[in-house]
């Protein structure tokens, strides 16, 4: 039996102001358990971050094959043949330990003092997930491609829309998207950045298979309501919608009844949380599968990206594949 303890920097926006933030130091510690459950805990806090999981990312590629032009549906299976968009939607997750390159490519991080990221965070060399987006949707309807080219630009550009709408995935880059940010949720010290990736969706998830959950989420909002959504057709703003939501309070207080030995309360994810940020990530999901299947749409129907140019060259160099 062993007992260790993590150093983390919590930073705590507070929700009285959309630039006003609580920043503390805290010092966790993990209750005397196994070693391997000492070790899984360690890696929870250092693992790369992964969207919106399978489950997340497969009801995003639902969505948007619920709103696709019949231009684009062929356009899309001319690309995937027999494959869907949620077939394919968590690919670019599942390469990434052999695509090292792309990892940068799953997030845009910028400073916790500014709501609006700096242009500099948007034209980092290795790229970013604003920069994948414009970069990708370019490469599925550039004919110069290989038809290999262009599928895995598709499959890319699904994948990366999703991780857009993980509010954390445009996080801070002091802690590097609240991956530094470590909580309790049921028991267990996870960082704040892997609840947002996986557990916000564990009711849904308990209920629901990928499928219906985007027919439950479609029959939910209006027509009316995709349109506003899809009426910011620059993923720039995707970026400050995501970030207006941490900055309104999407980082969990601390709590006074449990601390760390030297008293520094610890926050802890409970029912209360998600019974107001779950909503919240299912409208993140909504509107990510809107705005998809708006990208498609024009892309396949104009043979042109409905974005600018990429601030950078694009894709970022990579090993032959």
């Amino acid at each position: 039996m062993l007992r260790t303890r993590y150093s983390c920097r919590t930073l705590c926006p507070n929700t009285m102001g959309a630039h006003s933030l609580i920043v503390a130091t805290v010092m966790l510690r993990i209750f005397s358990v196994f070693v391997l459950l000492l070790l899984v805990s360690a890696l929870a806090l250092s693992s790369p971050a992964l969207a919106w999981s399978r489950f997340g990312h497969e009801v995003v590629g639902h969505l948007a094959e619920h709103d696709l032009s019949p231009g684009a549906r062929a356009g899309v299976v001319a690309l995937l043949g027999e494959q869907s968009l949620a077939d394919v939607a968590s690919w670019a997750d599942e390469v990434r330990p052999d695509r090292p390159e792309t990892a940068p490519l799953h997030y845009v991080n910028g400073p916790l003092d500014r709501l609006v990221p700096r242009q500099a965070d948007f034209d980092l060399p290795q790229g970013n997930v604003y920069s994948a987006i414009l970069g990708y949707a370019e490469r599925i309807v550039d004919a110069s491609l290989s038809e290999r080219d262009r599928i895995e630009a598709l499959k890319f550009f699904v994948h990366f829309v999703g991780d857009l709408h993980q509010p954390l995935h445009a996080g801070f880059a002091e802690d590097r998207g609240a991956n530094d940010v470590a909580v309790v949720y049921q028991g267990e010290v996870i960082n704040l950045h892997r609840y947002w990736d996986n557990q916000i969706l564990d009711r849904p998830r308990a209920r629901f298979d990928s499928r219906e959950f985007a027919a439950v989420l479609h029959a939910r909002y209006s027509d009316s309501e995709r349109v506003r959504w899809t009426d910011l057709t620059d993923p720039r703003d995707w970026v400050i919608e995501a970030r207006r939501l941490i900055f309104n309070g999407l980082y969990p207080r601390p709590r006074g009844d449990v601390a760390t030995p030297d008293q520094t309360p610890i926050a802890v994810i409970d029912e209360s949380y998600a019974d107001v940020w779950q909503p919240v990530a299912e409208l993140q999901l909504a509107r990510a599968g809107a705005r998809l299947a708006r990208a498609l749409n024009e892309l396949f129907e104009t043979s042109a990206s409905p974005f600018r140019s990429p601030p950078i060259p694009f894709p970022p160099p990579a090993r032959d594949r």
